[in-house]
């Protein structure tokens, strides 16, 4: 029995002796208030509002805007437009240069109608001077109907050479009606999947609807905005599309690459060349 109460004892000093020593001169600050922000509705448009970072010191902030456009920022003052009606969370998650942690808070919003749409000429010429039957587009068969680049402005990654895509892509069309503001894109039932290999896919996309969107885009460019689970011309491509380009014969946009779960990626970017279907 002494035998067993000697070796309990050895133990327990070995444990002790090997307890850390708490050092707190080298402890993390304590985790900062939450962020302040403002949101206050553009003035003549109950879709839109202004957000606005009131943190003290924040060293990085992120936006995150789901159902509104942009869906994140960066900025600490920016505008959001919520183009459907419904009650939606803004969240604005800071972090400090002193890694003490990042916190969030978030507002809610509530839009009451969607926002309003009329006919232009730059609506015209995409559904077809706003008539019952709509306008659809598909891809130019010259070179340059797709171009893939890391960024905005840089397409160095490939170019479609002409005749370059497949004849399941040709034979898509991107359709745009001004009456209840439909897109459909009726792709024959099959897709080019791009996450698998580029096979053709049996897929039936449904009928959806869109938003333009005047001035938004990059450069003051305009915007198309179709719902998350949609895309215009290639799968893996977002669902917010800057115009490059719109006339009576030919339609340009941008749009950033996605995952398959529908995020832009970090880069990543695609141009699309379409003529009246």
């Amino acid at each position: 029995m002494k035998k067993y109460l000697f070796f309990l004892a050895v133990v327990a000093i070995a444990v002790v002796s090997c307890a850390p020593e708490r050092d707190d001169e080298f402890g993390l600050p304590p985790t900062p208030d939450a962020p302040q922000f403002s949101v206050e509705m553009v003035a003549g448009d109950s879709n839109r509002f202004v957000i606005h970072d009131l943190t003290d010191g924040s060293f990085q902030r992120l936006w995150d805007l789901p159902g509104g456009t942009p869906k994140t920022s960066t900025k600490a003052l920016d505008t959001v437009l919520y183009a459907k009606a419904g009650e939606f969370v803004i969240t604005l998650h800071v972090s400090k240069s002193d890694g003490s942690g990042t916190p969030s808070s978030n507002k809610k919003v509530t839009i009451l109608r969607d926002a309003p749409q009329s006919c232009n000429p730059k609506l015209a010429m995409l559904t077809g001077d706003c008539g019952p039957g709509g306008k659809c587009w598909t891809f130019s068969h010259a070179a340059g109907a797709v171009k893939v680049g890391p960024t905005y402005d840089d397409y160095s990654w490939y170019t479609a050479p002409a005749e370059g895509l497949q004849s399941a892509q040709y034979d898509d069309g991107f359709c745009f009606t001004f009456e209840n503001l439909v897109f459909q894109n009726k792709n024959n039932g099959s897709s080019v999947d791009p996450w698998d290999g580029y096979k053709v896919k049996p897929y039936d996309p449904g009928v959806a609807d869109f938003i333009f969107l005047e001035g938004s885009g990059i450069s003051g460019r305009d915007q198309l905005l179709i719902p998350d689970d949609q895309f215009m011309g290639v799968w893996d491509s977002d669902n917010l599309l800057d115009i490059v380009s719109l006339t009576e014969t030919e339609l340009i946009v941008r749009a950033r690459q996605r995952d398959p779960a529908g995020v832009p990626l970090a880069q990543g970017w695609f141009e699309l060349v379409f003529l009246p279907q």
